[in-house]
């Protein structure tokens, strides 16, 4: 497939769909029913879940004619992950599409959001091009960004666009994003459109009703007369299918936490072993052991029925090394936790330091309410050189209830080290003025 030639002042529009949205079926018929066909940017490890296409509708979808194209398998900020963890979203992503049928060539980043690994990447995973979210001048904007791509682009694998279509962006708007193009030499337009819906329930910033987007197309369609066509990102590009190449396998971290589960209880006091039930502050609240458990037979139950100050938490026991896990500097550690609550909730962690004093370390962002066990996780900051011993674990300062069971702890460093892979950064902690365990 050779890459498509443009005359002086011709314009190709390619028509672009992220996300894998269950309202964009609908955008496919549109299209089809006026002789276009679009690319659709598909998440393979979000398809049959609830409000994105199924497997069965982008089959038909390809089906159809239209272009099916790469998009992270769960759609992260890649700049925020390892260049290992960015290789599993992207390469296994476009494995696990390529292995369902699909002829899968183009890739879309994610929010836009790459740099010069990320790009390498892309292109070790046997991608033929990469698009970006914005660097293309907007109707109004006076930068000096062009109004089209060249073809070929001047880098395949940062395509530019006028960023996503809002619920904002009106018909002009759309238009003007073709006729500047026209009137300023010619070239690529890549139009990115997420939600087809309006009014949108839940609103959706980025959305496009289904008739401002009808009226779009029957717009383009009237512009073949003088040159504007319709094209997907594939035919623009060209080039072969390239095979699948897949990311490096997971190292499985180590279990730091003694009785992560919180099923043993020796002494039978309601507490599990190598952890104990901490707080600080003046509040009203209870402790039970649970059998509304994630797995096993037990969880921890905490109930606040008033509180004016402090906390209450289970956490980790604060020992001097039988149940606590050695801390080591400049090592990052990531916890998860199973829970469900009525209010939010947060992770929180303390070390030793070489007196023996347990200090307040830091503690993760607010997690939210909800009605059925969830997996959370948070990674810490590099551990500091005071740090001998670590305890962590879950805590609430608000009135509610809070159920908590199966809890993970790993040393990321240590599991960089034996796998020569980097992990999450840690995200940026909350300061607590002091201490209470």
């Amino acid at each position: 497939m050779g890459t498509i030639a443009l005359a002086p002042g011709q314009v190709v529009v390619s028509l672009n769909f992220d996300d894998c949205l269950a309202s964009q079926f609908q955008a496919a018929a549109m299209l089809e029913a006026r002789g276009m066909r679009g690319t659709f940017f598909i998440n393979s490890g979000k398809l049959g879940q609830s409000g994105r296409l199924t497997l069965e509708q982008v089959r038909a979808l390809q089906d159809a004619g239209h272009e099916i194209g790469g998009h992270t398998l769960s759609h992260p900020r890649l700049t925020e992950l390892s260049p290992d963890d960015q290789r599993r979203e992207i390469c296994n992503d476009r494995v696990a599409l390529l292995n369902a049928g699909f002829r899968v060539t183009s890739f879309a980043y994610p929010f836009g959001d790459k740099d010069s690994v990320t790009r390498q990447i892309v292109i070790d995973c046997n991608y033929n091009s990469a698009r970006e979210s914005g660097g293309l001048r907007s109707p109004s904007g006076s930068s000096g960004n062009p109004y089209a791509e060249p073809v070929p682009p001047a880098d395949a694998f940062a395509i530019r666009t006028h960023g996503s279509v809002q619920d904002t962006t009106s018909l002009s708007t759309l238009q003007a994003y073709v006729t500047q193009a026209e009137n300023n030499g010619g070239g690529w337009v890549p139009i990115v459109f997420h939600h087809i819906c309006g009014p949108c329930n839940p609103a959706q910033t980025y959305s496009t009703s289904p008739a401002t987007l009808a009226a779009f197309l029957d717009w383009l369609a009237l512009r073949a007369t003088r040159g504007t066509t319709v094209a997907l990102m594939d035919t623009v590009i060209g080039g072969t299918l390239r095979p699948p190449v897949s990311g490096p396998p997971v190292v499985s971290p180590t279990q730091l936490f003694k009785n992560p589960s919180l099923e043993t209880d020796s002494n039978g006091d309601g507490t599990p072993d190598c952890w104990q039930r901490g707080g600080f502050g003046t509040n009203t609240f209870t402790w039970s052991r649970t059998s509304d458990a994630h797995s096993g037979s037990w969880a921890q139950q905490l109930r606040i029925t008033s509180i004016s100050s402090g906390d209450r938490k289970l956490l980790s026991t604060q020992d001097s090394g039988t149940c606590a896990p050695a801390a080591v500097t400049g090592h990052r550690y990531r916890i998860s936790a199973w829970y469900k609550s009525t209010t939010s909730v947060r992770f929180k962690a303390y070390y030793r330091n070489s007196s023996g004093v347990w200090d307040y370390w830091t503690q993760g962002p607010l997690l939210p309410a909800t009605s059925s066990y969830t997996r959370a996780e948070w990674t810490t900051p590099s551990a500091p050189s005071a740090a001998r011993f670590l305890s962590l674990g879950m805590s609430l300062d608000r009135v509610g209830t809070m159920t908590v069971d199966d809890f993970t702890l790993s040393d990321l460093d240590a599991t960089m080290a034996r796998s020569d892979t980097y992990e999450y950064p840690g995200l940026e902690a909350e300061a607590e003025a002091t201490a209470h365990p």
